[in-house]
């Protein structure tokens, strides 16, 4: 008699191989010991392993449950946090809204000039000649200026932190003392350009959900503010008894039609004032950046994106000779997550305390195991700038993933859920003219 074969199931593992690459896929086998001894065959070692399905891609909850109790608005931080804002404030002012993608331009036009032995100065008259932005002009002009009577790169560059980052500001000043300016520029192109792309590729998923819902607000609107005032009249005119659902829907026309502004001022008055809550007031941000990571699917794809750039801006900082203190409180500064800010500041003060980034780390509770343990590895080899690359590229593979995974739901879903709505108000209009024979009878 035959036995029965064993069920083979779909497993995805993640590990890195004896490079120190992190390697990522979907393996066939009936069970995880099996899984475990076909990819050390390979030369993999596992880091994570599970069940593998469609909807495995992406989680709905965010790793961080509970945010860390370490991870506080304390004293000291505040005035990090505040000191930035002044930094910001005492930035010169520029009317024209410059954009990342026209600094990046910059960068790489300037590069390919100091690369061809264009004297410094008139690098800075070719880029001005060619550029449209006026903003951007008025800066470089002043920045020529300010070169011309002696200033280095730095200094003429870091009075315009709003438009320049902290890490090409870090590698103007180590570029210009160390004479590795152009390499480190290279490195700043390629690593702005990444960014970018995932930057566009979740403002991209974003557009059509956002293009769908407003279309359907308006189709609400209309069907709410004069079609179903119009089936009221003829319901009320022949006496008809009306369901509860159709009732809740008058109601619903009613208030709209009475207090239509409400509907415009309130999004409007919560959308400018949790934005300027969010610039101005440092507790704020951190209580919404902190719980925004919680948030279903998007708060995974967040933090994917988070520690992506933080493990790639700490490679190249490291890899720049920048001392690993203050590659993490740049670090903190150019993050755009404030409860990441304070982990970063946390890990810094550990450091400074005598203990490894590893150990520092865990003490966070922000980062992935697979995260903490390629940075102990790292630590230990001596090349933790090639194996934080190699997470960074990891993780923007696992956010592409996400993000095609999002947009491939996104469209179903919101057809769904406007369906269901439309439904309902359908059902409502037309349920009453089922009994409107009876009462005409």
């Amino acid at each position: 008699m035959l036995k029965n074969k064993p069920k083979v199931i779909k497993w995805k593992y993640s590990g890195c191989n004896m490079h120190g690459q992190l390697l990522s896929g979907v393996i066939e086998s009936p069970s995880m010991v099996f899984v475990k001894v076909q990819l050390l065959e390979l030369g993999i070692k596992v880091t994570t392993i599970e069940r593998y399905s469609k909807l495995s891609e992406f989680s709905f909850r965010s790793k961080i449950k509970i945010p860390n109790k370490n991870i506080v608005m304390r004293q000291d931080v505040y005035n990090f946090f505040k000191e930035l804002q002044s930094i910001r404030k005492q930035s010169k002012k520029i009317k024209t809204k410059i954009k990342e993608k026209e600094v990046i331009i910059f960068v790489k036009q300037f590069l390919v000039l100091l690369q061809s032995g264009v004297p410094l100065l008139r690098s800075f008259d070719i880029i001005i000649n060619s550029t449209n932005n006026k903003g951007l002009v008025t800066i470089l002009q002043d920045v020529k200026f300010s070169v011309g009577n002696g200033a280095n790169l730095f200094d003429s560059f870091n009075v315009y932190t709003k438009v320049f980052d902290q890490l090409f500001l870090n590698f103007l000043a180590i570029g210009e003392s160390g004479g590795v300016l152009e390499p480190l520029l290279i490195k700043y192109v390629e690593y702005k350009e990444r960014t970018l792309a995932v930057k566009h590729k979740v403002k991209s998923a974003m557009v059509y959900p956002i293009v769908i819902i407003l279309v359907a607000i308006f189709v609400l609107g209309i069907i709410l503010g004069f079609i179903v005032p119009q089936f009221e009249e003829v319901f009320h005119s022949v006496g008809a008894t009306l369901p509860t659902i159709t009732l809740w829907i008058i109601i619903l026309s009613k208030v709209i039609l009475n207090y239509w502004w409400a509907f415009i001022v309130m999004p409007l008055f919560t959308v400018f004032g949790c934005t300027y809550l969010y610039n101005k007031n440092i507790r704020f941000r951190f209580f919404i950046d902190k719980y925004l990571l919680m948030v279903p699917i998007f708060g995974d794809l967040l933090q994917k994106t988070l520690i992506s750039r933080w493990s790639r801006t700490l490679a190249l900082l490291f890899a720049a000779g920048v001392p690993l203190n203050y590659a993490l409180k740049s670090i903190a500064a150019m993050l755009n997550n404030y409860l990441y800010s304070i982990a970063t500041l946390n890990i810094k003060q550990e450091i400074e305390s005598g203990n490894s980034l590893y150990q520092s780390m865990l003490i966070t509770a922000l980062f992935p195991d697979m995260v903490n343990q390629m940075v102990a590895v790292g630590e230990e080899s001596g090349s933790l700038d090639r194996l934080l690359s190699s997470i960074a590229d990891y993780y923007d593979s696992e956010s592409n993933t996400t993000v095609d995974t999002i947009l491939s739901l996104i469209e179903p879903v919101t057809i769904l859920c406007l369906g269901l709505i439309l439904g309902i108000i359908i059902i409502a209009i037309y349920l009453p003219l089922f009994n409107l024979g009876n009462v005409l009878g």
